[in-house]
């Protein structure tokens, strides 16, 4: 399925603006429609002496000096990410959630996108009690990370992590925009002998799968040799000069911890690319 809505959690700061610039390139390139959800920051406790107000005029007033930064706060993030969309002559459209709107909100605007773009430090845009692996459980829309500030290109070379598990197949499916539109695709086994699963070439089905999708596709089987895992599908993207990571993320059945064979936790604190999470 195309790219068709596009949403982009954005922020006044300068890697704020990279991420929405970014993913107005690619709305346009995709011929979607664009997003911008704006987590209003909490204006609450400005100043030391407004935590001794008194009086019923004097904390209106206080009050009325918070919705008028936030105010200010909004409309400075519309201006931004309407210019950045207005350079790209895409269709777009500006939500901002308030304090109290977080919970729900963030999730609610996210569920009906086809790919939630966020900063892959935290917050990235996000509101501080949402992270990006607890929207993809949520959710079940793939995320895409951007390292901060990302100034790269777009998608052009692009490594799929493969275990021939569930989540790695969602993964694909949600990723196939990209990955029939790169350069080039490698679809990166490591350790393959350790999983029953790929069968007797390992990586070869899902290659000739997206190969049938237009993609152009090569297979890499690689030995950890007791490295993490993580560092091998790093250190592989970093020689290859690779755009993207396209990786399923598992969560535990107790919580919500996210692991990837171990990696995936590895993979969203240390990922120097853009890293696509789908589960």
């Amino acid at each position: 399925m195309p790219f068709k809505s596009i949403a982009v959690f954005v922020d006044s700061t300068p890697a704020g603006e990279a991420r929405t610039c970014y993913a107005a390139r690619m709305a346009s390139h995709h011929g979607a429609h664009l997003i911008g959800i704006f987590a209003v920051p909490s204006i609450s406790g400005g100043s030391p002496a407004e935590c001794f107000v008194q009086g019923r005029q004097a904390v209106r007033q206080v009050i009325a000096n918070h919705k008028a930064k936030e105010a200010t706060a909004i409309d400075a993030a519309k201006r931004s990410f309407s210019a950045a969309c207005a350079r790209e002559d895409i269709g777009f459209e500006f939500r901002f959630l308030y304090q109290g709107d977080f919970h729900d909100g963030a999730a609610l605007n996210s569920l009906h996108a086809d790919l939630v773009i966020v900063g892959g430090a935290r917050p990235g845009g996000l509101p501080g009690d949402w992270s990006a692996e607890a929207l993809v459980l949520a959710t079940g829309v793939p995320f895409l990370l951007l390292p901060e500030p990302w100034t790269g290109a777009a998608a052009e070379h692009v490594v799929v992590a493969w275990n021939a598990s569930r989540e790695a197949r969602r993964a694909i499916a949600d990723a196939l925009p990209f990955l029939t539109s790169a350069k080039s695709v490698t679809v990166l086994v490591v350790d393959p002998e350790r999983n029953p699963r790929h069968g007797e070439e390992p990586g070869a089905d899902v290659a000739r799968y997206l190969t049938r999708h237009g993609a152009t596709v090569v297979v890499e089987q690689m030995q950890s040799q007791g490295e993490p895992i993580a560092r091998i599908i790093l250190t592989y993207a970093e020689r290859h000069d690779t755009d993207l990571i396209v990786v399923g993320a598992y969560s535990h059945p107790r919580t919500t911890e996210m692991i990837f064979g171990g990696v995936t936790r590895s993979l969203l604190r240390d990922a120097a690319v853009p890293l696509l999470i789908a589960h």
